[in-house]
């Protein structure tokens, strides 16, 4: 299980269920490297560092904006989700610049050109079909979940001296 942590950045009501929207910080491995002053990428990533994504989920427990939560998602989901993402597009192009070499000289569209277009349009097709299969599968296994939610911190702690 990959987890995370993030806070509660606000809560809304939907119809009767409380949807909760987390916040959680886009981390990058550049910055802990021992090369990050002579490493072009370092100098990238610092540029769009601190990013961070949103996400919301339905929560039956009561909870209060601040507080925060755990993350989790299985590892074989986010392989499946890696390899639906970037494997079948590019097998999608491969298998589009082969049929293609088959099929367009027939239609009298010989040039390399034409073949190019044909597999990009088909690519992009199959990068519409990913993004809206995953988008439908929103709750499903490719979106994260509630582990833990944690209890809200209290700054002012009394200390009794003896």
């Amino acid at each position: 299980m990959i987890e995370e942590i993030g806070v509660i950045c606000a809560i809304e009501h939907d119809n009767s269920q409380q949807v909760v929207l987390v916040e959680t910080q886009i981390k990058s491995t550049c910055g802990s490297c021992e090369a990050q002053s002579n490493c072009g990428t370092g100098a990238i990533a610092k540029v769009f560092a601190s990013k961070r994504e949103t996400l919301s989920f339905r929560l039956n427990e009561l909870v209060e904006v601040g507080q925060k939560v755990s993350l989790g998602i299985p590892e074989e989901n986010l392989l499946k989700a890696s390899a639906i993402v970037y494997c079948l597009p590019l097998f999608t192009l491969v298998l589009s610049a082969v049929i293609g070499q088959s099929i367009l000289p027939l239609a009298g569209l010989m040039a390399e050109g034409w073949l190019i277009l044909f597999s990009a349009f088909n690519t992009y097709i199959t990068f519409r079909f990913v993004r809206r299969f995953l988008s439908n599968s929103d709750q499903g296994d490719f979106h994260p979940r509630i582990l833990k939610v944690f209890p809200l911190e209290i700054d002012n702690i009394q200390v009794k001296q003896l």
